[in-house]
């Protein structure tokens, strides 16, 4: 019975501390802004951003000041939604900027968590508080602190926010009768142009056995995703072959970019690209490069050769009768002319400088 009593009375004493800190700690919230502060507007227009509030207040409130886990946070706290779009034809980047007001306690905000993703805490002084940008004021700002940035690539391109703001479940008593008061900041970013690339492979990190054949997925080396693609030499054999099944659009009055990697544990011979599977190759012969590093094999050509609207690509490894083994992942294939237009094709070396390896679709900074 002692026991029973024992643990009845902890379990008041914890709650009664809850309501303590739950009565006496004042949380405020200052207004969401556009470089200024915005108070009764849904939606503001500044430079190329509209700014539109899903509440029907601009005011943020945190909805339970009071000490809690990141699970805890996730599922009770309803985050304050708020969408950004570009008016603007062209690309624009952004910073959003938290800036804690000078009225803030200094002992509370060591224990600030936010998200804007509902699934990834961070605390918000792990940051490096940054100064504002050149020509952007704040009153009464303590620190700022940027908690997002990224790009608009073009007009009517958007990005919806929920943000989160709670408490840390390690505060104590000493948070008792703090404050802590912020604002949100969206600030424009000059941004370079833009222009989108689009990787024409159907699985170019080599992830999936039923769409490639020659070789075999394989996790020994991999550079992008979980595998690689694995081709062993046989000594009956002068290359051997890895094909894509999937057919892939051509236009024979483009310029397209190719590009891979190659791995090896001290293999010889060289690398090559057909694309369409006939003469002339797309690219043959190029090295593969020193052992135990990830080495390029790419190209910039035509396919002015070929009729034909649609063509499997394969990989070759000539590996000239050698029992060796390559491994190749990173895979892509890009139509220059229909991103960059027709007389702008950038050339290879700028190509496999600027290029990065993606799947599906990706913007990159045009040639300057």
């Amino acid at each position: 019975m002692i026991k029973l009593n024992n643990k009845k009375y902890i379990a008041l004493l914890i709650l009664s501390i809850v309501i303590v800190v739950v009565a006496t700690i004042g949380i405020t919230f200052a207004y969401l802004s556009f470089n200024t502060n915005q108070a009764g507007e849904n939606i503001i227009e500044s430079g190329c951003y509209n700014i539109d509030f899903q509440e029907n207040s601009s005011s943020i409130n945190l909805n339970a000041a009071y000490p809690m886990s990141n699970d805890t946070a996730f599922r009770t706290i309803a985050p304050y939604e708020f969408t950004i779009t570009n008016t603007c034809a062209t690309g624009s980047g952004y910073q959003l900027i938290l800036n804690i007001k000078n009225s803030t306690s200094d002992n509370l905000l060591s224990y600030i968590n936010y998200s804007l993703d509902g699934a990834t805490a961070t605390k918000l002084t792990s940051l490096t508080a940054t100064s504002l940008p050149s020509g952007v004021t704040s009153n009464d700002t303590k620190a700022s602190y940027v908690i997002e940035t990224g790009t608009l690539p073009n007009i009517n391109a958007s990005k919806s926010f929920s943000l989160y703001l709670w408490i840390d479940e390690s505060a104590d008593n000493d948070i008792m009768g703090s404050t802590f008061e912020a604002e949100v900041m969206i600030y424009q970013v000059a941004q370079a142009p833009q222009v989108e690339l689009t990787n024409l492979v159907t699985d170019p990190s080599f992830e999936s056995s039923s769409v490639w054949s020659g070789g075999a997925v394989d996790t020994a080396h991999a550079k992008y995703g979980t595998t690689a693609y694995r081709l062993t030499g046989s000594a009956s054999l002068p290359e051997i072959l890895a094909t894509n099944s999937v057919s892939i659009p051509l236009d024979s009055t483009h310029i397209y970019y190719a590009r891979y990697e190659v791995y090896h544990e001290g293999a010889s011979g060289t690398a090559g690209i057909y694309w369409p599977i006939a003469e002339p190759d797309y690219v043959e012969g190029q090295s593969i490069g020193s052992a135990g590093s990830w080495n390029i094999v790419s190209a910039v050509n035509d396919r002015s050769s070929f009729t034909q609207t649609a063509a499997q690509l394969r990989l070759d490894y000539n590996n000239n009768n050698a029992t060796t083994t390559v491994w190749y992942d990173g895979l892509i294939l890009i139509d220059l002319t229909a991103s960059f237009g027709a007389g702008n094709e950038p050339d290879k070396a700028w190509c496999d400088a600027n290029i990065p390896f993606f799947e599906g679709t990706t913007l990159i900074n045009e040639p300057s």
